[in-house]
């Protein structure tokens, strides 16, 4: 799993790494369902907005099956941001590991409906 994770005008501190750490944590849990072996790409870029304590958090999954799963939140605290970022994109893997393991058990349940006699 490749990370990225990039600030503009903010600097990065023990907080903020450890916020990140927290939410990375949970994503690779939930992406245990994809093979170590694929490429997964994650980008994180946090921004603060030079004029006022507005922060911006953009994330970014690049999935295996050539899923792009993406998530941009604002908010007036820099791990709140983070954390709304995250957990809008932990959502969507959900619903993306929700369809996969659908069409798996379909796959299976038509294997075992096959009588053995055509094997």
């Amino acid at each position: 799993m490749r990370i990225d994770i990039s600030f503009k005008y903010l600097e990065k501190s023990e907080f903020i790494d450890k916020v990140l750490e927290n939410n990375f944590k949970k994503l690779e849990r939930r992406l245990k369902l994809f093979r170590r072996k694929d490429p997964i790409h994650i980008s994180v870029h946090v921004e603060k907005n030079p004029h006022k304590e507005q922060y911006f958090c953009r994330s970014h999954i690049y999935l295996p099956s050539s899923k792009f799963l993406s998530s941009e939140e604002k908010s007036s605290n820099c791990s709140l941001a983070i954390n709304k970022s995250f957990s809008a994109i932990i959502r969507q893997i959900d619903k993306v590991k929700h369809i996969i393991e659908k069409h798996l058990s379909k796959r299976v349940k038509k294997v075992q409906e096959i009588p053995e006699e055509q094997f």
